[in-house]
């Protein structure tokens, strides 16, 4: 169809789109109010907006209410269901999306034939001209002739109607079904069925189907994606005409000639049969990938709110105690465990903001928490220690598992939490700290006033065997005062939450030597440069220990070894020794491999200091047979920089 020399006004910064310029008689203009003027001015046939630039809904509506009865076409890149939709509101005739010039030219010149045409009906001279062109719909022989014009409008319209039931659907099936109704509606065929993609299986499933179809598929209700066209379709996510189904596919499509399939993103096809062949052109693909647009976002709604539901329902049966929020704090799941304890009926807690469970000041660090997940991409969930306060107003220490929930687009849409009630760990943790308090506070008191007197009793007696024994009891009471001290290095290990530094081993060793009386002893150090590693000043008490335990329990005259070496990554440091040797029970017990009983434990705290200090540091201990006959214990750290001012380990992970 041509236009030539019909009154077209373009509305855009460019030029004019393609062919427009020589097919009709354009004038360009920029500003919403030139457009105004010109349409209330001289005759227009059509007026092109190009939506491709900001701020021309403006326009569309402003020359709308300066001339209700001319033409406007909305234009933009890519076809779009929101654009569509607002140029529709804002009075938009028709709207056109990504074709090729000759096929815009062609619909500038229907708009202004149907305009030319009303205002001759007005003055009683209409007339069908041999260039008319009839609806799609009538064309196609599926519907009765309408208004071209009018036909259009409609059109739009429905495709916003559509978005809109789209939206309210919950259900994938749902989904497909208002697809197939719209697409009957809107494209003007009556076989439509939609396909949704079953990914386990790689199978399109028809899913939705409208009356016409009836049977004509009941054999091939899944079609596997790489064993047909409309699969292939899908799979390089591109409409697909099929001029004649007969000789280009290798199925029976009964009484189909023509078809189009249109991808729905990537969540299935939509198919439209046609018993005339060649009956589908560009405008019906860019009318139907305007509803498969609308219809892969609502099919993505709903498989969000499909998990969401599935998720819920499964975590409403756990028995432990779990809660969900949304992007704005409040509860959106709640099981019953967790409502029980907190005094409130479920119901009633969903809906209200998370703070109401928390301490004031518990909630404060839970919002400080949240606020270092989302700041930490390598982290979407970790643990937390908080304060929940019941209906009652009763308040009991929580240890909570909080987890990310990350929208589509990577925004934040709330938390799911696990939560555990550590009231009786806090109250174990209480009753032992009183409980090692006193007991170590009178024990050394009591323990130095033993010695004291052991000591005594050995200057003033001249029995000598008596004097052997107050000594050995001074020995004793010395030993059980060592014990007592561990157990505080030992606490200080358990309750240690600080920073992990960069501490020189080899100096640490030469330190403990320099510092034990081993005059009877043939001890060999061995250290390596550039040995530090990530540790804390407590190291000392683990070489200290290990030291003890090799020059005091191996003989009158042992030979001890302590090398350090640097293999890589990692900081290894030995000691070993000639004596009788570790007992491998003991050795199993410290290590784990068995559980402590009466007949099997430790005798003493030395070796479990030393393995507790060192998990601590993230480090881990061996126990071998040495090279000079006796027990070999070697510690492996983390190597950390040579400097100690590159860098600070927190909470045993590196900083970055």
């Amino acid at each position: 169809m041509t236009g030539t020399g019909q009154p077209v006004v373009f509305v855009g910064n460019e030029s004019p789109m393609g062919e427009l310029a020589v097919e009709f008689e354009i004038v360009t203009v920029r500003e919403r109010t030139r457009a105004v003027d010109r349409v209330e001015t001289a005759a227009v046939s059509c007026v092109v907006v190009d939506g491709r630039e900001d701020d021309r809904l403006e326009t569309v509506a402003a020359v709308r209410e300066a001339a209700p009865s001319v033409p406007i076409l909305y234009v933009t890149a890519t076809p779009d269901g929101t654009a569509a939709a607002a140029a529709t509101r804002a009075g938009a005739t028709e709207y056109f999306a990504g074709a090729t010039d000759e096929t815009l030219v062609d619909r500038v010149a229907t708009l202004s034939v149907d305009n030319t045409d009303a205002h001759r009906a007005a003055t009683g001279s209409i007339r069908a001209g041999p260039g008319a062109r009839a609806p799609l719909a009538e064309r196609d022989g599926n519907r009765e002739p309408v208004s071209v014009g009018n036909h259009r409008a409609d059109v739009v319209t429905q495709l916003l109607e559509t978005t809109r039931a789209l939206f309210s659907c919950e259900l994938r099936e749902d989904v497909a079904e208002v697809v197939v109704d719209a697409a009957e509606r809107v494209l003007g065929f009556d076989v439509v069925s939609v396909r949704l993609y079953e990914c386990d299986a790689d199978d399109l499933v028809l899913t939705a189907a409208s009356d016409a179809v009836g049977d004509l598929f009941s054999e091939r209700k899944r079609v596997d994606v790489s064993k047909s066209e409309m699969g292939d379709s899908f799979r390089r996510s591109e409409p697909v005409i099929f001029e004649d189904l007969q000789n280009s596919s290798q199925y029976d499509y009964g009484p189909l000639r023509g078809a189009m399939t249109i991808p729905i993103a990537d969540h299935g096809l939509l198919n439209v049969g046609s018993p005339v062949s060649g009956a589908f052109d560009d405008h019906h693909v860019q009318l139907a990938q305007l509803l498969t647009a609308s219809a892969a976002a609502a099919l993505e709604r709903a498989d969000r709110r499909e998990d969401l539901l599935r998720h819920e329902r499964v975590l409403e049966t756990v028995e432990g105690m779990v809660y969900a929020t949304d992007g704005d704090s409040r509860l959106t799941l709640v099981t019953d465990p967790l409502a029980e304890r907190l005094g409130y009926d479920r119901d009633d807690l969903l809906g209200e903001h998370v703070s109401l469970i928390f301490d004031e000041q518990a909630y404060d660090r839970a919002v400080r928490h949240v606020e270092e997940l989302l700041a930490d991409p390598q982290r979407d969930s970790g643990p937390l220690e908080a304060t929940y306060t019941t209906a009652d107003g009763e308040r009991f220490p929580v240890e909570i598992e909080c987890s990310l929930l990350p929208g589509v687009d990577g925004s934040f849409r709330g938390t799911v939490s696990v939560v555990r009630d550590i009231t009786q760990r806090k109250e174990r943790e209480q009753y032992l700290q009183v409980l090692n308090r006193v007991l170590r506070h009178n024990l050394r008191n009591d323990l130095t006033v033993v010695i004291g007197y052991a000591e005594l009793l050995s200057e003033r007696l001249d029995d000598d065997a008596l004097v052997a024994a107050a000594d050995r009891l001074r020995e004793t009471a010395t030993g059980l005062a060592r014990t007592s001290e561990k157990t505080r290095t030992i606490q200080y290990a358990l309750d240690r939450d600080g920073d992990l530094e960069p501490i020189d081993v080899a100096e640490i060793i030469d330190d403990a030597v320099d510092a034990f009386d081993a005059a009877d002893a043939t001890l060999s150090v061995s250290t390596a440069d550039a040995c530090r590693a990530w540790a804390d000043p407590g190291l000392r008490a683990v070489v200290d220990n290990l030291l003890e335990n090799a020059l005091q329990h191996t003989g009158p005259e042992p030979t001890v070894e302590v090398s350090v070496t640097r293999d890589g990554e990692a900081v290894h440091l030995s000691v070993a020794d000639d004596g009788p040797g570790i007992p491998p029970a003991e050795i199993d017990v410290v290590t784990g491999e068995t559980d402590i009983t009466q007949l099997t434990h430790s005798s003493g705290l030395g070796l479990w200091l030393v393995r507790w200090m060192i998990d601590s540091y993230g480090g881990s201990i061996s126990f071998a047979k040495s090279t000079i006959g006796g027990s070999r214990v070697e510690i492996t750290l983390e190597a950390a920089p040579s400097d100690p001012s590159d860098a600070v380990r927190s909470g045993g992970r590196p900083s970055s």
